[in-house]
C-alpha cells in the first residue's frame, strides 16, 4: 500500500497512528520474509517490496504531524502531499 493510499484510510488521529503502526509492521514483516527466503528471487522480490515500504513509512512519519494538524483543523487529509 503507498502514501496515498494510506492517506485515503486516515479521517482522525487514531487513524493515522494506526496507519503508521500498520505500515511499520508490513515493512518489519517483509524483512523477516526477505530474511527467510531461501531462493535468491524470492530474497530480490522481497526486498524490492521492502524498499517500498520503507519509503511509505518514512513518508507518513515524516508527514504525521501536517495531518494531525489537517486534522485539528477540520482541513481533509488529502490535501496533504507526500
Amino acid at each position: 500500500m503507498n502514501f496515498t493510499q494510506r492517506l485515503e484510510k486516515i479521517k482522525t488521529v487514531e487513524d493515522a497512528e494506526a496507519q503508521l503502526r500498520l505500515a511499520k509492521q508490513y515493512a518489519k514483516r517483509l524483512r523477516n520474509e526477505a530474511k527467510k527466503a531461501e531462493l535468491l528471487s524470492e530474497k530480490l522480490a522481497l526486498n524490492e517490496r521492502l524498499k517500498h515500504a520503507e519509503y511509505t513509512l518514512r513518508q507518513l512519519r515524516r508527514a504525521i504531524f501536517d495531518i494531525e494538524d489537517a486534522l485539528a483543523g477540520g482541513l481533509p487529509v488529502s490535501s496533504i502531499t507526500g
